[in-house]
């Protein structure tokens, strides 16, 4: 990412197993390390009660941004039930489920835009990133 880049939008990633940090490397290696993006394995023997302590700790060192977005990989599953609660205490989290590759990707170049707009970018990213090939 450009260093000289405005960043106003923190991300924490967080998922099942090391979706997130697995996940992560792979944006890592594309992109570059990530500034202001936290990332937190729900990880087997895990309890919810630790799990939400992570994002809530994540979320307090990300409290200086403009906005936060938990990216989550299962809507319904632990990690985004814990976002979602601790979301309604916490100022301008936003939780998001279904990340995917081209969505992760596309949310480290685009944290500059205001939160809403971001939210539908890199949505419309995660989307557009599933293909099908079809020989011709």
């Amino acid at each position: 990412m450009d260093k000289g880049l405005n960043i106003v939008i923190g991300i924490i990633l967080c998922g099942h197993a090391h979706f997130a940090t697995g996940l992560y490397s792979s944006i890592k290696l594309i992109a570059g390390d990530q500034e202001n993006f936290e990332v937190i394995d729900y990880e087997e023997g895990m309890s919810s009660e630790v799990l939400s302590k992570k994002i809530d700790d994540a979320m307090q060192k990300l409290h200086s941004m403009d906005g936060i977005v938990v990216l989550t990989d299962i809507a319904g599953g632990t990690p985004f039930n814990e976002s979602a609660k601790l979301s309604i205490t916490h100022e301008n989290v936003q939780v998001i489920s279904g990340v995917n590759a081209p969505f992760l990707l596309d949310s480290c170049f685009k944290r500059d835009l205001p939160i809403d707009e971001f939210k539908q970018e890199i949505i419309n990213s995660g989307k557009e990133g599933m293909k099908v090939f079809k020989v011709k």
